[in-house]
């Protein structure tokens, strides 16, 4: 994506958002649409209407999920932390293997909701 076009403070801010680590990126994301959802359809409910008109934030937050679940920490129980106190979300499992399942099905849905986002939607070009 060429920013070179863009204001140096929008230039700043959006290389700001690509250089966050993609844990914070994911930590981020599930606070702000699955801690007070009281269920997933809530949660998805949510971002459709939000892709209404604008998938940037999901585009950041699918790409930081699938950096998440390809590598996980390696420190122990940090993914079930993110899921348990980020998200807010109780698993009957509370081990690293559950929590990344619950990601794997949050990037899924995720996945599906920007492909079903209508084309004016404003989105990051990646090419």
């Amino acid at each position: 994506m060429d920013l070179s076009r863009l204001p140096e403070s929008m230039r700043r801010n959006i290389e700001e958002r690509f250089a966050r680590p993609p844990m914070e990126t994911v930590s981020r994301f599930l606070g702000a649409h699955f801690n007070d959802a009281e269920s997933f359809e809530e949660a998805r409910s949510d971002l459709e209407r939000l892709a209404q008109t604008n998938i940037r934030v999901h585009q950041e937050a699918l790409r930081a999920l699938e950096i998440v679940i390809a590598d996980p920490p390696a420190e122990p129980n940090a993914i079930a932390r993110l899921v348990a106190w980020d998200a807010n979300w109780g698993l009957d499992d509370e081990s690293d293997a559950a929590a990344l399942g619950f990601l794997r099905e949050v990037a899924r849905m995720l996945s599906a909701v920007i492909e079903q986002a209508p084309p004016g939607a404003q989105r990051w070009r990646w090419e």
